[in-house]
């Protein structure tokens, strides 16, 4: 009897942009709640895409889950909880010899996410303090700890080497905030560039050990969308950047995918310079993307496309789930690998309705209704 593939070994192949007879179907594992209806998705052929920090975060970090959080010489980070309208809200305060830094997040109550209420930047003076916690970050390196996570997945599914964002869209998306960042880039442009020159060195001590790891697929979620980053500065700050770490990494043979989830029509020639491998959680135009897949695969005929399933078709009946999946496989082309992920939040309650429909379009044949 032949031996059955895995699903890592279903996703590898993609990643590595190897020939498949269908395209795999993936979750990020924490959208995926567990039960006996995850158990038998999951059974069905379905993958886990999970990630873990290979090297910790630059301080400030997104999360300060295990393997975020980094020491910061000569600064005290404090966190607080207050309750407002029955909600708690997290204060973050980076006390520094330049001065104090504070982020106010609160979660989402339906799918758990993070929400800045506060930014770090407020002024112009803060960019500077924001410089002293960058150029004083320690790192630390997870190669033992991101070991044992993937022999725990095994083969279930891929973990991805998840490395900080790149300093332009760090600096939009976590530290000031795009009105404050974009006018800031604009019209005080001395701070904000000094503060991007500094992550951008730091981002080469990263790579550097990331190029020494285990590590297989490296993944940067950048949340790209042109509608914040619009093609002259995606020009000036993300192209050479992706350029310089996809060159040093590809010397390890390993593979770059950055989260490009937003609008990408203004940029696409762009991107097709980029020497990534590929565009993972690409939005179709039924979540808010304008490229289709077709428009998308032949913009970028060496990379990977990797889009992300549209979660509010969780909420559809089974003959529209049907149909657009159908469509979709139909649309694909059999040229570059490709996947099908699940990448965004699903509505609370609609993921049972969704995914075996999709493992049984993608991955079987004959699969019954879920338990």
């Amino acid at each position: 009897m032949a031996k059955s593939t895995t699903a890592r070994e279903r996703m590898m192949k993609v990643y590595r942009k190897q020939a498949s007879d269908r395209p795999p179907v993936a979750i990020y594992a924490r959208y995926l709640p567990r039960g006996s209806s995850e158990l038998f998705v999951r059974n069905l052929g379905l993958g886990i895409i999970d990630y873990y920090p290979i090297v910790s975060m630059l301080a400030p970090p997104w999360h300060t889950h295990s393997g975020y959080l980094s020491e910061v010489k000569g600064a005290q980070l404090e966190i607080a909880f207050t309750w407002e309208n029955g909600q708690a809200v997290e204060t973050r305060t980076y006390r520094t010899p330049l001065g104090d830094l504070t982020q106010r997040t609160r979660k989402d109550p339906a799918y758990a996410s993070d929400w800045i209420d506060k930014f770090y930047i407020s002024r112009l003076e803060d960019y500077k303090i924001m410089q002293y916690l960058v150029e004083n970050t320690v790192f630390r390196f997870n190669h033992k700890e991101f070991q044992a996570r993937q022999q725990d997945l095994a083969d279930d599914g891929v973990l991805l080497a998840r490395i900080d964002r790149s300093p332009f869209q760090k600096a939009l998306i976590e530290l000031a905030g795009p009105e404050r960042f974009l006018v800031d880039l604009q019209t005080e442009p001395e701070p904000v560039r000094r503060l991007l020159g500094a992550l951008d060195r730091r981002m080469d001590e990263v790579f550097a050990s990331v190029c020494e790891s285990e590590a297989e697929v490296i993944w940067q979620p950048d949340n790209i969308s042109c509608d914040m980053t619009p093609p002259a500065w995606f020009r000036e700050f993300c192209l050479p950047y992706y350029t310089k770490h996809a060159n040093r990494l590809h010397e390890r043979d390993k593979v770059f995918l950055v989260h490009m989830d937003g609008r990408l029509r203004a940029i696409k020639e762009m991107i097709a310079e980029c020497p990534i491998d590929g565009i993972e959680s690409f939005s179709l135009p039924e979540i808010g993307g304008d490229l289709t897949l077709t428009e998308a695969r032949t913009a970028w005929p060496d990379k990977l496309v990797l889009p992300n399933c549209p979660s509010p078709l969780a909420t559809q009946n089974p003959q529209t789930i049907t149909g657009f999946l159908e469509e979709l496989l139909e649309n694909s082309g059999s040229r570059t690998p490709w996947m099908l992920q699940v990448s965004e939040d699903i509505p609370p309650g609609a993921w049972q309705n969704l995914l075996p429909l999709i493992c049984k379009e993608f991955l079987s044949e004959d699969v019954e209704s879920a338990p």
